[in-house]
């Protein structure tokens, strides 16, 4: 680490250091929420407000060592989303970032910045900002530094806790936002409610999406930018059984509402410049 992320300084400004499995994370504190992330992956592993549980949701069935990816929090897709190239969902959460700097903000937050440089390979360098504070912001930049073109797809990949998939609706999405316009799961109120698996790559615009869980009581609301898509996934009964990384029954107690940018909505960046990507997550 460097001297501005030495264990001295970081306990000044309430960050302290963990282990999960083999992964070393960083545990964040102040007055409005504690969280934990770790430098492989860039991956945000909890978001706690004070006096609340976890929003965020992790497999008790996941990987905790490099080279694998880790189940749960929020992964992150990049420079590519899905089976575009190998491995699935780009090499970022997969990966060493370097944990940059971290700061005490005015207003009582934590910032946290991570990098990846990813010049030799790919011609792109990323940067993650993590804001821990009344609500969790993540920004993720992408620059081009060659001299062609590149198409970016991308995904803040959340996995939310939630009581029980039967009794939650993800809220804000138009028909037409829809991959497909008759997908079952959308309902006269305008909210997608789970009977099935449910995989959807919607382009909704910078629309706010909200889960409304009435098991636990609460409401989430999803702020993205940047984002033309939000995907919207839940594994269900067969697809929860075939994953190594994922306990047959914890489908009933997550879902995955992530800003994207995929399929449709694929960045083409151009060389010399920069994309962020990004998303805030609070309860209403």
């Amino acid at each position: 680490m460097a001297n501005s992320c030495s264990a001295e300084a970081l306990g000044k400004i309430g960050i302290t250091t963990a282990k999960r499995g083999d992964i070393n994370t960083f545990i964040v504190k102040n007055q409005f929420a504690t969280a934990e992330f770790s430098p492989y992956g860039a991956h945000i592993l909890s978001y706690t407000p004070a006096g609340k549980s976890d929003i965020l949701w992790v497999s008790g069935k996941s990987n905790f060592k490099e080279g694998s990816p880790i189940r749960g929090g929020i992964p992150v897709c990049w420079p590519w989303f899905g089976p575009a190239a190998q491995p699935a969902h780009g090499k970022a959460r997969i990966a060493m970032w370097c944990f940059d700097s971290a700061c005490a903000e005015a207003d009582g937050s934590t910032t946290i910045k991570l990098s990846l440089d990813q010049k030799e390979e790919f011609d792109l360098i990323a940067e993650m900002h993590i804001n821990v504070g009344p609500a969790l912001t993540v920004c993720l930049s992408t620059s081009n530094t060659g001299t062609g073109a590149y198409p970016l797809s991308e995904a803040l990949h959340t996995y939310f806790a939630i009581s029980e998939i039967t009794k939650i609706a993800v809220k804000g999405l138009a028909k037409e936002d829809l991959p497909e316009p008759d997908f079952p799961g959308y309902k006269e109120d305008g909210a997608i409610r789970f009977e099935r698996e449910t995989d959807l790559v919607c382009q909704p615009g910078n629309k706010i999406l909200v889960i409304q869980d009435d098991g636990w009581n609460r409401t989430i609301r999803v702020e993205r930018f940047g984002s033309k898509s939000a995907v919207v996934w839940n594994p269900w009964i067969e697809k929860a059984q075939r994953m190594p990384d994922f306990g047959e029954e914890e489908y009933h107690n997550m879902v995955c509402v992530e800003a994207a940018n995929a399929k449709a909505g694929t960045v083409i960046l151009d060389p010399g410049t920069t994309h962020t990507i990004g998303t805030r997550i609070s309860l209403v």
